[in-house]
């Protein structure tokens, strides 16, 4: 039984060893979603005053909706974002790993209350 011991041991590290590698060997990086901005360049949206709380954001959105929702993030989440009222790919990012959310997704306001 002594001996037994030793070779468990041995054949669980294996394995355990097995599943990790894989699983690392199917994780893809993320990549920010292709989209087309929806907001021009210059134009400020840095406040969210006079957001809808019904409304839902997506990437290449722009607004006070998207203000908030980086507000949100910084906030309730601890992440760094521009709050620059435009949901490009830093905002998408923050999302992902901060939230749990996929920004490729609209995004309903209240997931972030």
């Amino acid at each position: 039984m002594k001996k037994m011991v030793p070779v468990i041991l041995i054949v669980a590290f294996g394995v355990i060893a097995f599943l990790i590698y894989r699983n690392r060997r199917n994780n893809k990086p993320l990549e920010c979603p292709k989209f087309e901005p929806l907001y021009e360049g210059g134009r400020p949206f840095g406040s969210s005053e006079g957001y809808d709380i019904e409304k839902e954001v997506v990437v290449g959105d722009y607004g006070p909706e998207v203000a908030y929702v980086q507000e949100r993030l910084n906030s309730q989440y601890g992440a760094e974002v521009t709050v620059d009222g435009k949901f490009g790919c830093e905002t998408w990012q923050a999302l992902y790993d901060f939230a749990g959310l996929d920004g490729a997704e609209p995004i309903d306001l209240n997931d972030l209350k």
